[in-house]
């Protein structure tokens, strides 16, 4: 992977048109971050700021990092750039080969001091029947783990910038004004969802269940995008009734059979919640994105 990553670096450097003017046209700090949740969080407490420029890494059809490839384009940002803010709790699992290859990159890792959820993956197969067990990174579908995420990201840019520290401190607590207003939102709301049992076909969604009092029954699909087994799918038809669950729920982009297999089969309504992963590049994005899905999980158990 180092290897590969150092070739990127020179390819890089030879074919630097194309890589977006935020790299190439600009006298600004470059602030590089890892993908879209954080993105939005950075932009918030970097706002008006003349002089820091934010670029996110992964583009928006890249979605979640899971198995993310790097490209010549984020070796050059990289190599550019004074931070590289992440989400962390293991999302970024090629964050070892940068900090080896790229030198003074400084890392502000955003899930610092956050409490990580443990997920549960069903694997199985003919010989036998596993669970593999790993923290659980979709840390930020939680809006006060979200909070938390911006105040350290907040505190490593002022550490990173001191002469900011004034604006970057006002952005600060301008957003998280507008954040605590979207706790107290989601609180009235998720009232009505307390002690409610669910399906959901990806883990991204355990810690919006835990905040809102969810109940998540069973969690199908790996971050690889598995399908249940013929087996498991059975399983479940059995595991709707019994548990009185009142909603499957997918990801936007979600193009498998099985959730509808189920539906059919165990009479139980299919909603979408968005993992907010990607989506408009506005500074009200994330508020607006988990308003939508308070709403969708308030229409699946009413």
């Amino acid at each position: 992977m180092k290897k590969v990553l150092a070739m990127i670096l020179v390819l890089s450097l030879l074919f630097t048109a194309g890589c977006g003017t935020t790299l190439t046209d600009t006298e600004d700090s470059v602030i590089a971050v890892s993908f879209y949740p954080i993105y939005i969080f950075t932009l918030n407490l970097v706002d008006g700021i003349d002089g820091l420029t934010v670029t996110c890494m992964a583009e928006q059809s890249s979605g979640c990092l899971h198995d993310y490839t790097l490209t010549a384009r984020d070796a050059k940002l990289l190599s550019d750039a004074d931070v590289f803010i992440i989400n962390g709790a293991g999302l970024e699992s090629f964050l070892p080969d940068i900090t080896e290859t790229v030198e003074d990159l400084d890392i502000i890792d955003s899930s610092a001091g956050i409490e990580l959820i443990c997920s549960h993956h069903h694997e199985e197969s003919e010989e036998h029947h596993s669970h593999n067990h790993e923290n659980n990174s979709h840390i930020w579908l939680s809006v006060e783990n979200a909070k938390k995420q911006v105040l350290n990201i907040k505190n490593g840019l002022v550490s990173e910038y001191p002469s900011y520290e004034k604006q970057i401190n006002e952005n600060y607590e301008n957003y998280i004004e507008r954040l605590n207003e979207l706790s107290l939102e989601l609180e009235n709301t998720y009232k009505k969802a307390q002690g409610e049992k669910i399906i959901t076909f990806h883990s991204a969604y355990e810690y919006m269940a835990k905040e809102s009092g969810l109940e998540i029954v069973e969690c199908i699909e790996s971050d690889e995008g598995g399908e249940p087994s013929a087996k498991e799918i059975a399983h479940l038809c059995d595991t709707v009734p019994e548990n009185d669950v009142k909603a499957l729920f997918v990801e936007p982009d979600y193009n498998g059979s099985s959730a509808e297999i189920i539906s059919a089969e165990a009479g139980v309504e299919i909603y979408v919640l968005n993992p907010v992963i990607k989506g408009e590049v506005t500074l009200s994005a994330y508020e607006d994105i988990m308003k939508e899905n308070i709403q969708t999980i308030l229409k699946a158990v009413s």
